[in-house]
């Protein structure tokens, strides 16, 4: 009897010792969360959202007592919400629950409705890890609401920018005032800067222009800057027009609608445009030019040709590194859409990025391939984007990267003549 009763204390004892082991003994993500973990999901605004406002999502991860080692935190797909989390270190935080002391470590999520009504954002899946870094366990936070209003007058169907701070400028390089003539070019730089709304949200602009003018398109520059946990997107849009002839030509403005929330109001920021006054480029020389300025034409025609061959190496370097680019651009969205999820999300951004490299005549085939992508994140459908609809949507694609001629795919300029 004294035997078993200290077998009995010898078990006491052990499990008392041991407490970690108990408290974080793996399970499935859908188990509750161990007695000595609390995770915590809030939302900032709770209330008042709209369509393409950043809407914090707090994740609280907290350990009674110590916390062996910070957890990973990540955050399910979910049908018009796209979700961000900015690589900063997490806030440690601490807090008092029934008497009892905890610590432990919020982590934010940047999430961005693509479309009115009710939305769910799903619970928070949380990996326990021990102090070597080894997982030991599994939590989850609460799944939550959220009231999306599409205000009056936005279009849904198109990237939505809502925010306080929005900046747009547009830069020509030679300025609109500077003596133009047949084969010459310009281009336009149109940059946009927005608070709390990441680059790859801001729409494609449009770049139509008149017959006699060539238009290129390069790869937008897009750059996401936090401060403080403030985050800046910038996005530069840069266009080539080549006149093929004179006359006068009309390049017409650029739009960017966005809602500020502030004043809770549509605006609309205008890259102008602006009117050339072309000339047609000189054919011969003059019987009355003296004998020093046609050499001194000849001497500067020779000067020319050597730029020109300059020029026409570097754009062939330029050619083939844009078709690399697209080529490995085209093979990360296969490799998206092949994903057993496909989450939609991440399917768009991989196309955006595909779709940049081309030039306009292929863009727009394969802008008006991917509208049902486009419909299922941005307008609010019911039904769920599956991977079947990413299988169809990559053969459209390669559809359209077939169809356009291989010299020409990427958005390049054109050889120059000597």
């Amino acid at each position: 009897m004294r035997r078993l009763f200290a077998t009995l204390l010898w078990l006491v004892l052990a499990l008392a010792a041991s407490p970690r082991a108990q408290d974080f003994s793996a399970g499935s993500e859908n188990a509750p969360a161990p007695a000595n973990v609390v995770v915590r999901q809030s939302l900032d605004p709770q209330t008042g959202a709209v369509i393409g406002q950043r809407v914090a999502l707090y994740v609280d991860v907290l350990f009674r007592g110590d916390m062996p080692r910070p957890p990973r935190v990540s955050l399910p797909d979910a049908p018009g919400l796209q979700a961000f989390r900015f690589e900063t270190q997490g806030l440690t935080i601490r807090d008092a629950i029934s008497g009892e002391p905890y610590v432990g470590q919020r982590f934010e999520f940047a999430l961005y409705p693509r479309r009115g009504g009710q939305l769910e954002v799903p619970a928070a899946a949380v990996t326990l890890l021990d102090a070597h870094g080894d997982a030991v366990g599994r939590a989850q936070g609460e799944p939550t609401r959220l009231d999306v209003a599409n205000p009056p007058g936005v279009d849904a169907s198109q990237p939505v920018v809502a925010t306080r701070s929005f900046r747009l400028v547009e830069q020509w390089a030679p300025e609109p005032k500077a003596q133009l003539k047949a084969g010459d070019a310009i281009v336009r730089t149109i940059t946009r800067t927005a608070e709390d709304v990441p680059a790859l949200a801001m729409r494609d602009l449009a770049f139509p222009a008149p017959a006699g003018v060539s238009v290129y398109v390069d790869p937008p520059d897009v750059d996401d800057r936090s401060d403080r946990g403030v985050v800046t997107g910038r996005r530069v849009d840069r266009v080539t027009y080549v006149f093929e002839r004179a006359g006068r030509f009309e390049l017409p403005p650029a739009t960017q609608p966005w809602w500020d929330l502030g004043e809770g109001a549509l605006k609309t920021e205008t890259a102008q445009g602006a009117a050339f006054d072309v000339v047609a480029a000189p054919t011969a020389t003059d019987d009355g030019v003296s004998l020093r300025a046609a050499l001194a034409g000849v001497a500067a025609a020779a000067a020319l040709a050597g730029l020109a061959l300059l020029v026409a190496r570097v754009l062939r370097r330029r050619r083939t590194s844009a078709a690399h680019a697209e080529r490995e651009a085209f093979a990360a969205l296969r490799r998206v859409c092949s994903n057993a999820t496909a989450d939609a999300g991440a399917v768009y951004v991989a196309f955006s990025r595909w779709r940049s490299f081309l030039d306009p005549i292929a863009r727009r085939s394969a802008t008006e391939a991917a509208a049902g992508l486009e419909k299922a994140l941005f307008a609010g459908g019911e039904r769920r984007w599956s991977s079947a609809d990413a299988g169809e949507f990559i053969n459209r694609a390669a559809g359209v990267r077939r169809s356009a001629p291989a010299e020409r795919r990427p958005a390049d300029l054109s050889p120059l003549n000597p």
